[in-house]
């Protein structure tokens, strides 16, 4: 890896880090909350939110993932 990507790479594993904790809360049934012009929707309503906003986080960390692989490095 090039040492000039070393502080992007930090920050881009970091960022990684934080999207796979939101994940993590999102699938625990946690953390999850929607509104519609000020109307905070019910259970049913997130329930069926849920598994489309854990594969925008997926999406997101592997996007992220890509990027860190052009830097030289690999996640373990």
């Amino acid at each position: 890896m090039n040492a000039e990507n070393l502080s992007e790479a930090y920050y881009i594993n970091n960022e990684i880090k934080e999207l796979q904790r939101q994940k993590d809360m999102l699938e625990s049934g946690a953390g999850l909350g929607v509104t519609i012009q000020s109307t905070y929707q019910d259970n049913a309503f997130l329930d069926a939110i849920r598994p489309h906003a854990v594969a925008e986080l997926d999406r997101r960390i592997e996007e992220k993932s890509k990027k860190l692989s052009t830097l030289g490095v690999t996640i373990t």
